[in-house]
């Protein structure tokens, strides 16, 4: 699979969370927002990164895929799409650890100037890493 800059996104600051990813486009449910390259760990790259003095920088890159007993870096603007738990987008790949690519896909029309997001799938007690919501 040729792997090919986004047509459709950018990367710019987001109100109240830092820089994200926005459509410069309509993007429309089930289109592929960016195909981006992972990086596979080897085993000595996964001690390196669980190790918690070191993970801080890498967290936001790594991508666990326990089916195929790996974990990878994502690479690309994947590491810039913030969480949300009402998602537009959703992080796949393919189905076979031959594979060395994952890729965004819309799963509801997006507007162009819009914010893409995706839900991390992490325990939502246990969100420390994100910014928290102030009440006005």
């Amino acid at each position: 699979m040729e792997i090919l800059p986004p047509k459709k996104i950018k990367i710019t600051e987001i109100k109240n969370k830092g820089r994200g990813v926005v459509a410069t486009k309509k993007i429309l449910k089930n289109e592929i927002i960016e195909i981006f390259p992972l990086v596979i760990l080897r085993p000595q790259d996964n001690r390196f990164i669980k190790n918690k003095s070191t993970s801080d920088t890498l967290y936001y890159y790594y991508l666990q895929q326990p089916e195929f007993k790996r974990d990878s870096i994502m690479l690309g603007y994947a590491s810039l799409y913030n969480h949300s738990s009402d998602p537009n987008a959703e992080l796949d790949y393919p189905n076979t650890p031959k594979k060395n690519h994952a890729f965004f896909r819309a799963i509801k029309n997006i507007k162009a100037g819009e914010e893409i997001t995706w839900d991390y799938n992490f325990d939502d007690c246990i969100v420390e890493f994100l910014p928290t919501r102030q009440k006005k």
